[in-house]
């Protein structure tokens, strides 16, 4: 049996082979491209975490700083014991409300699809976290 030949003389069988590995090739290059996206937003998000809980840490950590100066400002100028422990709770509160809404206002903007990436839910956990990386990092 002959061949069936297109119109233009080539062979079916080896046109309908190319075609299929065309699409084949197509396919596959559709397939690695997303794979590839996948792990370099995987690995972005995930630096990006890590860049942003440590601008985070070292923000609260000069507030802290900040409030120690003040209270050897008010010992200096002489202010009542009780006026300073009173200013030191208020801080201290004041801090910790910072915190649980920084990191809650933080996890809130990392989108869904990269939500297993955030492994904390609060203050203390992220920090440990970032203790841990930090570490893992050296």
């Amino acid at each position: 049996m002959a061949p069936v030949l297109f119109y233009y003389g080539g062979e079916m069988e080896f046109t309908v082979d190319t075609l299929l590995v065309f699409c084949l090739g197509f396919v596959f290059a559709l397939i690695w491209n997303w794979l590839l996206g996948l792990g370099t937003s995987v690995v972005l998000i995930k630096n990006t975490i890590n860049d942003c809980l440590l601008i985070m840490a070292k923000n609260i950590q000069t507030a802290y700083q900040s409030n120690e100066i003040k209270y050897l400002a008010l010992q200096i100028s002489e202010k009542d014991e009780k006026y300073i422990e009173f200013q030191k709770r208020v801080d201290n509160e004041q801090l910790v409300s910072l915190q649980n809404t920084i990191i809650r206002n933080f996890i809130n903007s990392i989108p869904p699809k990269y939500n297993h990436l955030v492994k904390f839910g609060d203050w203390e956990s992220a920090i440990n976290y970032l203790n841990s990386t930090i570490k893992k990092d050296k």
